[in-house]
């Protein structure tokens, strides 16, 4: 809280926006990154993303009732900023591969002015200080890499998480 008054409900938007994303991605996501990263399948795509969305919840229900300055607004801004990276990951996939990168609708639609405006609410609102906007920042920057750069493994395996072969 700030000053004696209820938060606004800026920290839901991570959350929020991410399950707008799988939406947007579950349907033809799979077997596009096959195509241009590793082998990946619709099984392991649903099993990997059950924990992102229970950890994303978590994070941003955590970070809106938690005080200022503390570890969850911290974490839900790095979530917000992780996004963002998908984001430029989505927009540099559509234009070098000259196809739709299934994902990029809601990560330029909803991703990057969400971004723009949790970091302005988060500054303008005191509730990190800039140091630790800049640090969610680098954290949500290595993260986001490290998401990218996991397209690069073989994950395609069955509803039983077994390898698929051929």
């Amino acid at each position: 809280m700030i000053s004696g008054r209820t938060p606004s409900p800026v920290y839901w938007i991570p959350a929020a926006i991410f399950l707008a994303h799988i939406a947007e991605e579950y349907r033809r996501f799979p077997e596009w990154a096959t195509r241009h990263f590793g082998a990946t399948s619709r099984a392991w795509y649903v099993y990997s993303h059950l924990p992102l969305v229970a950890a994303s919840i978590a994070i941003c229900g955590w970070a809106q009732a938690a005080p200022p300055r503390t570890t969850w607004p911290f974490l839900a801004t790095s979530l917000q900023w992780i996004l963002a990276t998908n984001a430029l990951f989505h927009l540099g996939t559509t234009i070098r591969f000259r196809e739709y990168s299934p994902g990029v609708v809601t990560g330029l639609v909803l991703f990057l002015p969400a971004t723009a405006y949790l970091l302005a609410r988060t500054l303008r609102e005191d509730l990190l200080s800039s140091f630790q906007v800049v640090m969610a920042l680098g954290s949500g920057s290595i993260v986001g890499a490290l998401v990218i750069a996991s397209l690069w493994l073989p994950m395609n395996l069955d509803w039983k998480l077994r390898r698929i072969r051929g």
